[in-house]
């Protein structure tokens, strides 16, 4: 059996237990590989490593580095080495190497490719790593380099292929799409509302990065056209968050049309979803946006943010309309479009279902796609490591 070792800084363990699920998702649908995960976790210090262990082939790691991302590298080449050296003397010989985010695990990755003798594939993770790209103007060569040491960069969307085709001067042949497992994705079929309504799901300590106070300024321009109109908000969140939440949405011109509903656990998300008009959600940062694509395999037309998120994958399908995230008055025009023209879209939508358009984007399709990574691209079962790896070893 192959060896699949995961470096991510987005993985739960026992040190931040909330981390997003999305990687343990993509681990647990892909069997037949023996995954091992290495769980990164950055503390503001200087250089210190300290690992745990939390079940069979998870090791939390826990590194001390300043913030902002100062000396990135100088701070994360000693955690490859760490990382090289536990493998080594685990015994444990990866036949492909996974960076699940370019910028920070792929830097790591990178050491302990070099030191094992394996090839590396890195995710590109949208908001993440654009935003390093961009602070980091002075690594552009290091991330240029680690680019193309890359068998394969896995970017979540479009857009963010063309960001990094453009930002680091990569083609076609670097990348292959790899989209984000949803929590739900069953395809239900689209139902007309009336009277009509909106909804949004969010987590409410990131309603800044959602967007939500430019949201409202858009509903407020569509009231003059639509004054029926009503908003629903899903979301749980600290008490902090829902203190804000709760002012901006009462400072509003349309507090009587925005409800805040609460929470909405995650089995109960598109059966809720499937009975409102659009899903409205413009973000000012996105990677992906995986409720956007729960609300279209439920049936409902979505309003998501040029080169964010979702941005990419529907052109040349009539599911929605994009919007600039910075404007309220694109929003509104966008929000107008979804309102005006419910009817049509759901019956492109529940088309585009039947005709297995949406597939890709479902669980067991991204598990089949990330398959053929890891066949593409997984070197040859070795007995043991490299020489270079027991240089290393401290």
């Amino acid at each position: 059996m192959q060896t699949i070792l995961h470096i991510s800084a987005d993985f739960p363990d026992p040190l931040a237990p909330s981390k997003t699920k999305a990687v343990q998702n993509l681990i647990g649908a892909t069997e037949g590989y023996r995954h091992v995960v290495y769980s990164l976790n950055r503390v503001n210090g200087r250089g210190n490593i300290a690992m745990m262990n939390f079940g069979e082939d998870r090791t939390a790691v826990a590194y001390g580095a300043p913030p902002y991302g100062l000396m990135l590298e100088r701070f994360l080449v000693p955690v490859g080495e760490a990382i090289a050296r536990d493998i080594e003397r685990r015994g444990v010989v990866p036949s492909l190497i996974h960076a699940h985010k370019f910028t920070i695990d792929g830097l790591v990755a990178s050491v302990v490719s070099d030191l094992a003798g394996t090839p590396f594939v890195a995710s590109l993770w949208g908001d993440t790593d654009c935003k390093i790209v961009e602070a980091k103007r002075g690594m552009n060569r290091r991330f240029r380099k680690l680019a193309r040491q890359a068998e394969r960069l896995l970017p979540a969307a479009p857009w963010t292929e063309r960001y990094f085709r453009n930002a680091l001067g990569l083609d076609a042949r670097h990348f292959h799409l790899l989209p984000v497992m949803t929590a739900g994705d069953r395809l239900l079929k689209p139902v007309l509302t009336h009277p009509q309504r909106l909804v949004t799901v969010f987590a409410l300590d990131a309603w800044r990065r959602k967007g939500l106070d430019r949201l409202l300024e858009a509903l407020a321009i569509v009231a003059r056209a639509r004054p029926d109109v009503v908003l629903d908000i899903y979301g749980s969140g600290s008490p902090k968050s829902l203190i804000e939440v709760t002012g901006l949405v009462q400072a509003s011109e349309v507090a009587p049309r925005v409800r805040l509903k609460g929470v909405l656990p995650h089995g109960d998300v598109q059966r809720v979803m499937n009975g409102y008009s659009a899903f409205v959600m413009a973000p000012r940062r996105e990677t992906y946006g995986m409720v956007h694509v729960e609300a279209l395999l439920a049936g409902v037309p979505i309003l998501w943010s040029e080169n964010r998120g979702i941005d990419g994958y529907f052109d040349g399908h009539d599911v929605g309309t994009r919007c600039d995230p910075n404007s309220a008055e694109s929003i509104a025009k966008g929000i107008l479009f979804l309102l005006a023209n419910e009817r049509r879209l759901k019956q492109n939508i529940a088309a585009l279902q039947a005709d297995g358009l949406f597939e890709p984007l479902r669980r067991s399709g991204i598990a089949e796609n990330y398959r053929e990574v890891l066949a593409a691209h997984a070197g040859e079962v070795r007995p043991e490591f490299t020489r270079v790896a027991r240089q290393v070893r401290g």
